[in-house]
């Protein structure tokens, strides 16, 4: 049949870069600032978020980037860290109103936990953005793997239609062939065909 060029595609998802709390109230399908989280929620919570990067809001243009390890079993108004040698202790709201001058409002939340587990960092939800560009590979329910299909699958006449109109604005020209390629491409048979394989 000649030469063929087989041009195909894969799609795959993408965590939507949100606002933290915007996020995990879309996970659960519900306003999370209204209603306190249940342990279940806090497992689907750390569940999805784990490994995922986020950048930090409060600090103006100085969006540092952390990658989650966990969620704080406690509210963010119950956590305190020691914050010297000395054996100093600070709460999180005590801690980003002194050094950042951020008032910290929905204290019953947990807070993500960066870093290890042995010097946990924790960040507010309210304070955290989820960086762009992550690649989902957790698995997907089947509510969206519906919906990457409706999204990916095309009928071959509108792939062919895709691809033509494509290969139309990128006009490429063909190499050079030597004596010896023609050679080869006679003695075999071979020809190019510009039409299509379904």
């Amino acid at each position: 049949m000649g030469l063929s060029l087989n041009i195909d595609m894969s799609s795959t998802a993408f965590i939507e870069p949100l606002p933290m709390i915007d996020f995990v109230a879309q996970l659960l399908n519900r306003d999370i600032l209204v209603r306190p989280l249940s342990d279940s929620d806090r497992v689907k919570i750390k569940k999805t978020l784990r490994g995922v990067k986020v950048e930090v809001t409060h600090r103006g243009n100085m969006r540092r980037k952390y990658r989650i390890s966990g969620l704080t079993s406690q509210a963010t108004r119950e956590l305190s860290f020691p914050v010297d040698d000395r054996g100093t202790v600070k709460t999180v709201v005590q801690y980003f109103m002194e050094t950042y001058g951020f008032s910290i409002q929905h204290t019953t939340l947990p807070c993500l936990q960066v870093g290890n587990q042995q010097r946990p960092n924790y960040l507010p939800m309210e304070v955290c953005k989820i960086v762009e560009g992550q690649r989902y590979s957790k698995r997907l329910n089947e509510k969206q793997i519906t919906s990457l299909l409706k999204v990916t699958c095309q009928r071959p006449q509108e792939r062919e239609l895709d691809i033509l109109q494509d290969s139309g604005s990128h006009q490429v020209t063909p190499p050079h062939h030597d004596d010896f390629a023609d050679k080869c491409l006679n003695s075999s048979g071979g020809a190019t065909n510009n039409n299509l394989m379904s």
